[in-house]
């Protein structure tokens, strides 16, 4: 959409977290609805940036009106735990469903490190 240019790349950067080899992971909680001010910018999602070189690319996305909140790695690195928060839930009001929080494990199919 003329919602995302190069000022504008993605919805509402929330949680940020530096790994042990410098790349920048960073999850969104913006407005999932995209209207407005969010037009175009689809589901949450999850990023890792290399600030050596500038560049941005999408790890992950998540469930409609859901957000990524924390993330860490196993002691070996080779599996990344990821906390989603409220997928599949109207939230905030609830309308007498639960929330389906959970924390993902990802794996890489090589087992190699991730990060």
């Amino acid at each position: 959409s003329s919602n995302i240019n190069s000022g504008n790349m993605f919805n509402s950067p929330d949680g940020m977290m530096f790994d042990t080899s410098g790349l920048l992971w960073i999850q969104t909680d913006g407005n999932y609805k995209n209207e407005g001010d969010f037009a175009g910018m689809g589901n949450n999602q999850m990023l890792v940036g290399d600030p050596a070189t500038g560049q941005i690319e999408r790890f992950m996305t998540v469930p409609y009106g859901a957000e990524v909140t924390g993330i860490t790695w196993s002691a070996d690195k080779r599996t990344l735990f990821v906390g989603i928060q409220h997928p599949a839930a109207p939230f905030p009001d609830g309308e007498g469903k639960l929330a389906r929080s959970c924390v993902v494990a990802v794996k890489r199919a090589d087992n190699a490190m991730i990060g």
